[in-house]
């Protein structure tokens, strides 16, 4: 093998650790937002997130947005405000 095989190993073994990331990065998301602004179906919406990106990502952005709509942005400043963060 050449050093140029090297090379091209190295680059699939990093795009392939980089799609892994993006992939578990997306499937958490719906449910981190969910998480930090208190949604009250903050659970369904974490699976959701990993099962329409599994099965797909379809209904991806479906499920983004219901997590965004959980809650009101007085509700999440309220919150926040009440922790001592940012209002």
């Amino acid at each position: 093998m050449t050093g140029l095989d090297y090379v091209a190993i190295g680059m699939l073994l990093f795009l392939a650790s980089l799609a892994i990331g993006v992939f578990v990065f997306l499937g958490g998301w719906p449910g981190r937002v969910a998480a930090k602004r208190r949604h009250p179906y903050q659970s369904a919406v974490s699976i959701g997130g990993w099962l329409t990106l599994i099965a797909g990502g379809v209904l991806f952005p479906l499920v983004v947005m219901w997590a965004y709509a959980g809650s009101t942005d007085a509700d999440v400043a309220a919150a926040d405000a009440a922790e001592g963060g940012a209002t």
